[in-house]
């Protein structure tokens, strides 16, 4: 077999057993009977959120948390996704008061986070009649990386790519697979961008917004993390896109100077996720 039969064989092999993961979550889906998918419009969510308006077209509903650390980017591309999937939406607004102790950036913040957004996912469920609610942890998340994890034992959310045995990359080629022209990044709330331990407010969280408009403006890079430490930054794009943000790092620094940041840093290694 010349290489590239050995290739296109090759392909095909994981092509095969990634439909046949897909189709696993389907059923999972269809087992459920009628399910509220806690939407966060990340990789994962919007890839449950596919297999559920997919098994479950008139029985599934996604449940958008429209908190305060999300982007404005974020809050459009939820109802983008939930269109070109023909799923159905509910998005519900929260607001600090909902999120106590959130702002003050304690090591638990996540947890008390997560635990605002699945209150909110199962009382919309609830009154929609929707006894399931799942979300889209999958088997290659780290308990140890995610407090807010806690938060949904609490509530009884389940996680079907995590029981099925469905990790992070196979995740990632579904979503290719879906092909939604919708620009999905792996997104991260706006608080991991400021120091853990220190206190924010709204306009600190705007302000780190506003700062990553600017670079991507700048540099084209499609992914951004903007972590600041009182007048620095340090820059993570995707591997990739890095040297997008090396080659503009001039205009980058001299922009930012303006808003008040004096120096600014590029992790080389990238931001994974």
């Amino acid at each position: 077999m010349t290489w590239t039969a050995y290739r296109t064989v090759n392909r095909m092999l994981h092509m095969s057993k990634r439909m046949n993961e897909w189709r696993l979550l389907c059923n999972e889906m269809m087992s459920m009977k009628r399910v509220a998918v806690s939407f966060s419009v990340g990789v994962d969510s919007t890839v449950l959120l596919a297999a559920a308006a997919d098994a479950l077209p008139n029985d599934h509903i996604a449940v958008f948390a429209d908190i305060a650390l999300l982007s404005e980017r974020q809050r459009k591309n939820s109802y983008d996704i939930a269109a070109r999937l023909n799923a159905n939406i509910v998005s519900i607004e929260l607001s600090w008061d909902d999120m106590p102790f959130v702002r003050d950036n304690g090591a638990d913040r996540c947890y008390h986070c997560k635990r605002a957004i699945y209150s909110a996912v199962e009382r919309i469920a609830s009154a929609n009649g929707y006894d399931i609610c799942v979300d889209g942890e999958n088997l290659s998340d780290r308990p140890e990386e995610r407090p807010g994890r806690r938060a949904a034992v609490e509530f009884g959310i389940r996680s079907p790519l995590k029981d099925l045995g469905i990790e992070r990359d196979v995740v990632d080629k579904m979503l290719a697979d879906l092909r939604l022209s919708v620009n999905i990044q792996k997104e991260t709330c706006m608080a991991t961008r400021l120091p853990q331990s220190v206190p924010f407010t709204e306009k600190d969280v705007r302000f780190v917004e506003e700062c990553e408009d600017i670079i991507r403006s700048i540099s084209g890079v499609r992914q951004i993390r903007m972590r600041l430490t009182d007048s620095r930054a340090q820059l993570l794009a995707s591997p990739d896109e890095t040297e997008m943000l090396v080659s503009n790092e001039e205009d980058i620094s001299s922009a930012l100077y303006k808003k008040g940041i004096r120096k600014i840093c590029i992790d080389m290694n990238g931001y994974r996720g």
